[in-house]
This record gives structure tokens, C-alpha cells and sequence, in this order.
């Protein structure tokens, strides 16, 4: 006979059977219920396919207020290799912000835009796009190949579609995918300028200058001597602005310098000076042209260049801005690095080469040859070289007293001292103020 204890227990395992039992027959029931609708409801209309197209009606209205836009190829790091003559432009450096004084890049940039190989966005904020030049130039300042870095979509053509873009006085010449730690500017080993001027400019100060003069072959070749006393690494703070000779990057290194043959255009002789470095700092080419000039007409000594690498502040102008040219731009470490890898080009544009030298041919060196003739600017010049004396710099010579009419105010100044014995500090102030 079983305890009362165990008869309570199969009943409740007796319950428990029971419940779940009957759970599991409802649950079969309901889901055949649930077949049975969906069989039906095959042969009435989808409430499915009902709410797709409420869906896709949807969606076709979104389409229609928001268009898509175009999606522009993906952009990549390029470097553009272009020229310039510098006429008419206030210098290349592009200012967003600025829309009276056009710049070279100002045309770049634009043209840019025009054939779709950046948006508008990137032309407003050139930041975005990684924008950087290899070397600026100043007002009126050429280029024969200059050289700028960055992001854009790398279309078909871009080279003639952007050259449909620009006037006839910039050409972009090529372009090519660079390495994305490329940076035109410091990624650049040296850079090589010339200068253009006629040879009047060496013509001795006894002799009368004019076009007419015709340089000899000894004049030539003392111009040449003198210019090789830049070759090397010096202290160049007296052929800058604002650099002192604490400051270490007033030193650079000058690589080579050279004096072309002379030749003619329109019955002036003319020569060219090119001067490869590895960096220059504001007016230094100008400075150093200046200074072989004096020199060689022998209105400076020949131990000035000398005198100009030590600490004393030493008077030497600028030569005019006119003969300058950016003739060429140096990648040599960044070609043995990445040039033959398989992915990526030489930076010496070979190729672009006839483009290039045609354009200075045709573009630069007739314009420049063209408007010395016309202005005279470097004849001008010359008529006020002597007033500078190319020595050391003197607190009772002010700063802008040396040239024109300040010279002239100054030693009037100075004679009505000698005679009215005026006193030191006024005199100094009025003639820094002229």
C-alpha cells in the first residue's frame, strides 16, 4: 500500500503531464490555423505587396525633392606641374577671400573647378584639398615650371582640359600621382632661378650707358668671377628683409652659378644669370644680382660680398623684379626614393619638356626682352645704383636716406647741422621721418 506521501507526489507528476499536454496540442492547433490563412490569403491581394508599393511610392517622392548628386571619382595626391608669366598678376600666392588682386593660382584653382577635378568646397578652403606650392613667386615674377601638390579626381585629358580653361600666359604642362607624404615645398631639393637683363647693366660707371653698349670678353668674364663667391653655404642676412645674423635660416647653400653667352633681340644685348640653390629667402636673388652689378661697374668694392656674410648690416638694393624667372624645380632624393617603384613617376617632366621650353621661348622671354625695351626699367635702376654705398649701414646714416630724395634731404640736413649746430637726436628723427 503506498504512504500517503508518494500517492501526493504522482499526483502532482500526473498534473504536470496533463498541463503540458495540453499546452502543446494549442500550440499545434495555432499554428495550423496560422497555414491555413496564409494559404487563403494567396488568392486575395497581398497586404504584403501592398505596403511594398506604398513604399516604393515613397521613395520615388524623396527621389524627386532630394536629388542625388554626381559622385566625383575618387580623389588622390597629384602633383601639377605648370608655367606662368608673371605680367598683369600680383604674385602667385592665391587669397580666397581677396577678389581684386588676381594671382596666379587664383587661374589654376579655378580651372580647377571648371572641369569638375575639385569642388567648390576645396577651392573656398584649399586646406582641404592638401594645397601646397613648391616656391612662390612675387608681383610680376616668372615661372618656367612651377610645381603645386594636391588632392584632386583624377580625370582623362585634365592636362588639355584645363589648359582650355586658362590664358594663353599659364600653362599647366602634366600631371602626376605622388606619394602621400609628397609635399612640394619641403619635399624640393633645390630650386634654380634665372635672371635676365642687358649688358648695359655691366657697362663701367666712366662710360656712358646706354643699348648700344656691347659687352667685352674681359667684362664678361670679371662678371663671372665675381659671381662664383656665392657658390657654397653662406650667411645670406644682408641679401633678405628681417633676417638676422643669429637667425639660422639665413644660411643657404649655393650649388652653382653661371653666365650665359650674350646674345641679341632687338638690337639690345642681352645675357642671363642662373643661380641653382637649395632654398631662397624673400629679394635674395635680386640682392645678389644687384650686388655683381655695383661690382663690375665699380661703384662697390670687391671684398663686398665678403663684408655681406659677416654680422654688419651692409646697404644693398634690389635689382628690378622684371628679369626674375623660377626656371626649375630639383626632386632628386624624392625620384630615387619613388620614381621606379611601379606605382608612382620621376618628378623631371621629360616628357613635358618641348611644352616647356617652347613656352619660355615664346611667352617669357619675349615679354620680358619686350618690356625692358619699352620701360627701361633696368636703365632706370642703374641711374640710382650710385646712391647707395654698399658699406656698412650707420646709426647717423638712417635707413631710407640713401637713395633719391632722401639722400638729398639728408645731406642737406646735414650741411644746416654743421652750421647750426642742431641738436644730435632731432636731427636723427627727422632725417629717419624723410
Amino acid at each position: 500500500m503506498l504512504s500517503p506521501t508518494r500517492s501526493s507526489v504522482e499526483a502532482i507528476l500526473k498534473t504536470v503531464i496533463t498541463t503540458v499536454s495540453t499546452i502543446l496540442q494549442e500550440s499545434t492547433s495555432a499554428t495550423a490555423e496560422r497555414q491555413e490563412e496564409s494559404n487563403d490569403a494567396d488568392d486575395s491581394e497581398p497586404s504584403k505587396k501592398k505596403f511594398k508599393d506604398d513604399t516604393e511610392v515613397e521613395t520615388s517622392a524623396t527621389k524627386t525633392l532630394y536629388p542625388s548628386q554626381p559622385r566625383l571619382p575618387k580623389k588622390r595626391k597629384v602633383c601639377v606641374s605648370f608655367g606662368y608669366c608673371g605680367a598683369g598678376y600680383f604674385g602667385l600666392q592665391r587669397n580666397a577671400k581677396d577678389k581684386i588682386h588676381r594671382t596666379i593660382e587664383d587661374e589654376l584653382v579655378e580651372a580647377f573647378v571648371k572641369v569638375d577635378a575639385i569642388p567648390q568646397a576645396h577651392a573656398d578652403d584649399m586646406s582641404k584639398m592638401c594645397f601646397q606650392r613648391a616656391a612662390r613667386t612675387d608681383k610680376g615674377v616668372s615661372a618656367v615650371a612651377n610645381l603645386v601638390s594636391l588632392k584632386l579626381s583624377p580625370l582623362e585629358n585634365l592636362t588639355q582640359l584645363v589648359n582650355e580653361q586658362l590664358p594663353k600666359q599659364v600653362r599647366m604642362f602634366g600631371v602626376k600621382r605622388v606619394a602621400a607624404s609628397f609635399n612640394s615645398k619641403n619635399s624640393c631639393d633645390a630650386r634654380t632661378y634665372i635672371y635676365i637683363l642687358p649688358t648695359y647693366a655691366f657697362c663701367p660707371i666712366e662710360e656712358i650707358t646706354s643699348e648700344s653698349y656691347r659687352i667685352t670678353p674681359e667684362v664678361l668674364q670679371l662678371v663671372k668671377d665675381v659671381s662664383s663667391e656665392y657658390l657654397g653655404s653662406h650667411n645670406f642676412h644682408n641679401f633678405t628683409s628681417g633676417k638676422k645674423f643669429t637667425d639660422p635660416s639665413a644660411r643657404r647653400h649655393i650649388f652653382s652659378i653661371n653666365v650665359a653667352e650674350p646674345f641679341m633681340k632687338e638690337n639690345v644685348q642681352f645675357t642671363i644669370i642662373t643661380i641653382k640653390g637649395q632654398s631662397f629667402m624673400l629679394h635674395q636673388i635680386r640682392k645678389m644680382t644687384s650686388l655683381i652689378i655695383a661690382i663690375v661697374r665699380g661703384i662697390a668694392s670687391r671684398d663686398t660680398i665678403q663684408q655681406a656674410y659677416n654680422a654688419d648690416k651692409i646697404d644693398i638694393p634690389k635689382a628690378p623684379p622684371l628679369g626674375l624667372v623660377l626656371e626649375k624645380l630639383h626632386y632628386d632624393r624624392y625620384d630615387k626614393k619613388f620614381g621606379n617603384d611601379g606605382q608612382h613617376e620621376s618628378l623631371t617632366w621629360e616628357e613635358a619638356q618641348t611644352d616647356i621650353t617652347t613656352f619660355k621661348e615664346e611667352i617669357i622671354v619675349p615679354h620680358i626682352v619686350k618690356k625692358e625695351i619699352t620701360d627701361k626699367s633696368m636703365l632706370k635702376w642703374l641711374s640710382f645704383l650710385p646712391c647707395h654705398h654698399f658699406d656698412q649701414l650707420s646709426p647717423f646714416y638712417p635707413p631710407g636716406a640713401y637713395t633719391g630724395v632722401g639722400r638729398g634731404l639728408y645731406l642737406l640736413q646735414q650741411r644746416q647741422e654743421s652750421s647750426t649746430k642742431l641738436d644730435d637726436d632731432d636731427d636723427d628723427n627727422n632725417g629717419a621721418d624723410e
